[in-house]
């Protein structure tokens, strides 16, 4: 289960759950989602079958607030029976100065997963602030699969903000995180 993070729709087709914004204008609901949109392919072509939270034609609509929308990607996620859960997002921070990427887990089964899609990361992204991996519950409690929350940039940060909303980057993105997703996948059946 692919979760481009953020872009939740209300019956009144509004959007309540915006996500961050760069200083040069490309949101993180729109990275999140071209990153996820690049990435399925890449999984599909290797037998994975990916399912998606939302698409530019199917966007996601569920509750009245973040808690609840973050609730239901989770039980949609459960619901399908995914062997794991990847939800796509970008960093905001006060500091203009704070750069990098991050991923979180939550549940020890889930820590795995997160290096191994960190770890191509790194490697795809050298020069880049390299954040590390941290435990934290905001990533999902409602998941029974190994689930994972990957800030791949900074928005606020100008020099990643401008990476961010480049196609050419986004893609690279979807390729690093494909290769550690088939990584995780490939050491969990040997």
């Amino acid at each position: 289960m692919l979760d481009p993070g953020h872009a939740v729709k209300n019956d009144s087709d509004k959007i309540i759950n915006p996500g961050a914004q760069a200083r040069h204008g490309v949101w993180e609901r729109d990275v999140a989602l071209n990153v996820a949109e690049t990435l399925a392919p890449l999984l599909e072509a290797q037998g994975a079958k990916v399912y998606m939270t939302r698409t530019k034609t199917n966007p996601w609509r569920y509750g009245y607030s973040s808690q609840a929308d973050n609730r239901g990607r989770a039980i949609l996620a459960n619901m399908v029976r995914a062997d794991a859960y990847i939800r796509i997002h970008c960093d905001w921070n006060r500091d203009r100065r704070f750069k990098g990427f991050t991923t979180y887990f939550y549940r020890w089964g889930s820590r795995p997963l997160a290096e191994a899609i960190h770890d191509s990361l790194a490697n795809a992204l050298p020069g880049h602030r390299d954040n590390g991996i941290k435990r934290r519950s905001f990533v999902s409690v409602s998941s029974h699969m190994p689930a994972v929350l990957i800030e791949l940039g900074v928005l606020s940060n100008k020099v990643e903000g401008k990476e961010l909303a480049d196609e050419g980057h986004q893609s690279h993105l979807a390729m690093a995180v494909a290769s550690g997703i088939i990584d995780y996948f490939q050491k969990s059946k040997s």
